[in-house]
């Protein structure tokens, strides 16, 4: 008599597979070529099951299947596996011009969350000088020290495991304390924006805390400025239909465009400011609404 506990062989098959294509992008985030061989050998199968992922990977558009091998389908940042405070000097103008475009989004009161990130960090530099007073919760030391430095801002910075070459707060602990909070924004940044995968991070953990926050916020921006156009990343952080609003230094190119306009996202961009449709969002959420993206619009700045 079988036993029920043992899962179908090919249930089995496709978990096995799911993993083996996962490590496979997880090599690929590093922005290298990887051989068949060379993984074959290393995921314990054969040469002939490697090709068969990477011909379901390259269908999916999450790699290029190239001679004796893969890469990834476009440029990838690598920057976003550098320390915070390198990142920083990178694009710096453009990321503060980013950020600069996402000021409208904030209003007096808000209850807000801010990610991790070097355009994070700028962000909040900039909410520092020119924001309203509200309240932020970030998983980012900096950004809170930031902040709080203001003297307007009430500051929450979620405990969890220190990740020193980031500033931030990892891990479960963060997890748990996102699952008891509701926001009426949420920011982050990105370190890739593709107009089919959505935003996109270099690891795991951006996956799994840019879809908690995004699950308990009325509203969900990314910050990201246009060196991140049509790059490519590991990991799917929130697809474009999950994104409000979205600001930038620079206008995406016309199939980003495209794609976010299908998605209703709001695009965000230096001197432009929200129309009275968006400023009347605060209204809609004390009744306890939720903000439709398609309600943003732009209008230019005075």
């Amino acid at each position: 008599m079988p036993d029920d506990r043992t899962p179908p062989r090919g249930r089995e098959a496709a978990r096995l597979g799911a993993a083996r294509q996962q490590t496979i992008l997880s090599l690929l985030s590093g922005g290298d070529f990887v051989a068949v061989g060379d993984l074959a050998g290393q995921l314990g199968v054969s040469q002939e099951t490697i090709r068969r992922d990477i011909r379901l990977l390259e269908e999916a558009g999450r790699l290029r299947r190239v001679h004796g091998g893969a890469a990834p389908p476009g440029p990838i940042d690598l920057s976003a596996r550098r320390p915070v405070t390198e990142r920083l000097e990178v694009e710096r103008a453009a990321k503060t011009l980013a950020a600069q475009a996402a000021l409208p989004l904030f209003e007096t009161g808000m209850d807000i969350f801010l990610g991790g990130s070097s355009t994070m960090l700028l962000l909040a530099e900039e909410l520092a000088q020119h924001g309203p007073a509200l309240s932020a919760t970030t998983n980012m030391i900096d950004i809170a020290t930031v902040l709080a430095a203001a003297g307007r801002f009430r500051v929450t910075l979620l405990g969890g495991v220190l990740k020193p070459a980031t500033h931030t707060l990892v891990g479960p602990d963060v997890l748990a304390a996102l699952e008891r909070r509701v926001f009426d924004l949420s920011v982050c940044g990105a370190s890739a924006v593709h107009p089919r995968h959505g935003i996109l991070g270099p690891s795991e953990w951006h996956a799994a805390i840019g879809a908690a926050v995004a699950g308990r916020s009325h509203r969900f921006a990314i910050v990201a400025d246009a060196t991140k156009f049509g790059r490519s990343d590991a990991h799917v952080v929130q697809p474009l239909g999950g994104i409000a609003a979205f600001a930038s230094d620079a206008p995406p190119g016309p199939e980003l465009a495209a794609a976010l306009r299908d998605a209703g996202t709001a695009v965000l961009l230096p001197g432009a400011r929200l129309g009275p449709a968006a400023a009347s969002s605060g209204a809609r959420r004390a009744a306890g609404g939720r903000t439709s993206p398609s309600h943003h619009t732009l209008l230019p700045g005075n």
